[in-house]
């Protein structure tokens, strides 16, 4: 009988990771959970919790045995942490190099279709400078699209809409979307995991959606009316502004708003098939995961 591989998860108490641990484990993978406070998770078969933390040295034997690893982690960008560029950049090298000091045989990187060349974001930029070091280092990035399952930004926003049945429009809501279910997207990081497969991939449903269409779709998914309210994107950011001085809790995040602001779509397809993969649709993904 063929040995399982063993894959360690950064982040896997994450709405990503938590899905990526019970998918592997489900196939007989042995999964290392990288996480801040191991002592929290309850042991389940072929998972075992491990101490990790963006910011800190990773303990010398966090990836002994390790066959790959899945990087999902990563610190926000928020008024409380103006340096998670360089935690995250300054991390992200850290793991490069405990790889090749366990001889690891690949790293697979979370990143997002944010990370382009035209980012604005802080998030899209931090995600292009942690592609590179990944790929250089023969490793795979994975440049997703908006994330549909039970958690994210698409949960919070479902759960706003569902409070306030409204829908703030930036710039008439034009801005392009593309997505990808999170059960696919597992699918998607086993391939890349196994695959000969090396470089950046773009992983999303090929179909392109306004904003205003997908919360459209999503809004007749939870069966709730909204209204569409154009602002102003300056308008919107200053609003945002006052909140976080106030200490408010909100939604989404200014650096959410400039990504939105730079938002673009592309071809997946060639990069889906090399990956051997298919995608369900908006409609699909939403009756599955939400």
């Amino acid at each position: 009988m063929t040995k399982q591989p063993t894959v360690a998860i950064t982040g896997a108490n994450g709405f990503v990771g938590t899905i990526l641990v019970n998918y592997f484990a489900s196939k007989g993978w042995q999964v290392v959970g990288l996480v801040r406070d191991p002592a929290k998770f309850t042991p389940q078969p072929n998972v075992r919790y491990v101490k990790y933390d963006l910011a800190k040295p990773i303990a010398r034997d966090a990836f002994k045995g390790v066959t790959y690893i899945v990087h999902t982690a990563y610190l926000k960008h928020d008024s409380q942490h103006t340096d998670a560029f360089d935690i995250n950049l300054t991390a992200a090298k850290r793991l490069v190099k405990a790889a090749k000091d366990n001889k690891v045989k690949k790293i697979v990187f979370m990143s997002s279709m944010s990370a382009h060349d035209q980012a604005i974001s802080v998030y899209g930029k931090q995600k292009l400078a942690i592609e590179k070091l990944i790929t250089d280092a023969g490793g795979v990035s994975l440049r997703a699209g908006l994330i549909i399952g039970d958690g994210g930004i698409v949960k919070q926003m479902s759960e706003f809409m569902k409070s306030k049945h409204m829908v703030p429009l930036v710039g008439g809501g034009k801005q392009p979307l593309q997505i990808i279910s999170v059960h696919d997207l597992a699918r998607v990081i086993e391939q890349a995991l196994v695959r000969k497969a090396t470089g950046v991939f773009t992983v999303a449903h090929p179909t392109v959606y306004t904003y205003r269409s997908f919360y459209q779709n999503l809004a007749n998914h939870l069966q709730i009316k909204v209204v569409f309210v154009p602002v102003p994107f300056y308008l919107l950011l200053g609003m945002m502004r006052t909140i976080a001085l106030l200490r408010l809790p909100l939604a989404v995040s200014e650096d959410s708003l400039w990504g939105l602001k730079a938002l673009c779509s592309t071809e997946t397809e060639a990069d889906l098939a090399k990956l051997g993969v298919t995608l369900y649709d908006l409609p699909q993904a939403l009756q599955k995961s939400i």
